[in-house]
């Protein structure tokens, strides 16, 4: 077993609770984290990230953006900018942002840099929605 901390610059989502197992979303894809992993730094991307807590079988949801995930012996510490569990989750409000989203990636005049920051809201709106879709 080991620790998980999930912190945001508004909250702390989970404070030290023992898992069986982790999966991230890491820059270069995701991660499934188990007990005894290799230590490691990296960054984090938009998306869902899953955890299931020691003794359980089910998996708890959390839409996460952009941070840093820290692997230790001791556990596994998430600095993410935003984390939202179910609860949190407006359906209606990300379902209105992955269509702005979508429409402005294929509006006349779309620049590289607006490419970039249209293609990062749209993975955070399809986040919420898995999160919320989540049985």
């Amino acid at each position: 077993m080991f620790a998980l901390n999930i912190v945001t610059p508004n909250k702390k989502l989970v404070a030290g609770a023992e898992m069986e197992e982790v999966f991230v979303p890491a820059f270069r894809g995701e991660l499934n984290i188990l007990p005894g992993h290799a230590p490691l730094v990296s960054t984090l991307s938009e998306g869902v990230l899953k955890y299931r807590l020691k003794g359980t079988s089910g998996t708890n949801a959390v839409a996460i953006s952009w941070g840093y995930i820290e692997i230790t012996p001791d556990g596994v510490n998430i600095l993410a900018e935003t984390a939202e569990e179910k609860s949190e989750i407006d359906l209606e409000r990300a379902k209105e942002a992955l269509k702005t989203a979508e429409d402005s990636l294929h509006a006349p005049g779309v620049t590289p840099e607006d490419i970039e920051k249209y293609h990062r809201k749209r993975k955070r709106a399809e986040a919420r929605i898995s999160v919320v879709s989540e049985q």
